[in-house]
């Protein structure tokens, strides 16, 4: 009796571990599963605003053909972001996502000519749309240039397709006493709390109107990027403005 009893008792535990094991394996594949549909969608997220910017030009060219030669020149550059997005978003994939992004950074070039190169993309692409850049960088910076670029487009990106058409966007950036700021300012109704709790979660958006398309991913991946960078994203919103500001050391910790 006795060895029948233990002979049950063993059985139940290996159960338990065979169901606990399979529960887990269960769990990884969805996670993994989860991980390549994010993947997929993130890498259509952001190669949205040089492709669109490439599409402009081209349709420029066909009405402009004289000034062909600063079309190319712009697209060009467009292309290059694009490969370094597909470079940066197969990074991603490796790290999974959640582990954090691997950096190249630098502080020997300026980060000036790449938030210029964001700016003429997304002015190409929403022509009726009004933006006003102020930098002013006292000290260099030590980042990734393109994932900060990354992150600049979609905060850009967000506030063209949130804000208010008439009302410009306005685009700060400083670097003084130890610390790079960059902010986004857009008019638009405040930001209800409910969506402000979610605001950098995956796959979240506010409300937009019909013809706005967009994953809901912008801001998630610059949270991301800016933690990377051990910065933060903060958000004040009030009803004369909404603003994002991404802040973070301009030296290595």
């Amino acid at each position: 009796m006795f060895r029948l009893f233990a002979e049950l008792i063993a059985f139940h535990l290996d159960a338990n571990t065979r169901l606990a094991t399979s529960a887990a394996t269960l769990a990884r594949e969805r996670e993994e599963s989860g991980l390549r549909e994010q993947f997929i969608a993130v890498l259509g997220h952001d190669l949205r605003n040089p492709l669109m910017a490439i599409s402009a030009g081209a349709t420029l060219m066909a009405r402009r053909p004289d000034q062909a030669v600063e079309f190319i020149d712009e697209m060009q550059r467009s292309i290059s972001r694009m490969a370094r997005l597909v470079d940066n978003m197969l990074d991603l994939a490796r790290g999974r996502l959640g582990d954090g992004l691997a950096l190249n950074r630098d502080s020997s070039a300026s980060i000036e000519p790449a938030l210029n190169q964001v700016i003429e993309e997304l002015r190409r692409a929403n022509a009726d749309r009004a933006i006003e850049a102020a930098f002013a960088f006292d000290e260099p910076i030590n980042c990734d240039r393109a994932r900060i670029a990354q992150l600049f487009s979609n905060l850009l990106g967000n506030a063209i397709t949130y804000g208010i058409p008439d009302v410009p966007i306005g685009v700060r950036a400083t670097a003084t006493g130890g610390t790079f700021e960059l902010s986004v300012a857009n008019g638009g109704e405040p930001i209800p709390p409910a969506a402000m709790e979610r605001l950098f979660q995956p796959f979240f958006r506010g409300t937009v109107r019909p013809s706005q398309e967009g994953l809901g991913l912008g801001l998630y991946i610059a949270s991301e990027i800016a933690q990377a960078h051990s910065g933060e994203i903060a958000v004040r919103s009030t009803p004369a403005e909404i603003r994002f500001t991404f802040s973070m050391p301009t030296a290595t910790a």
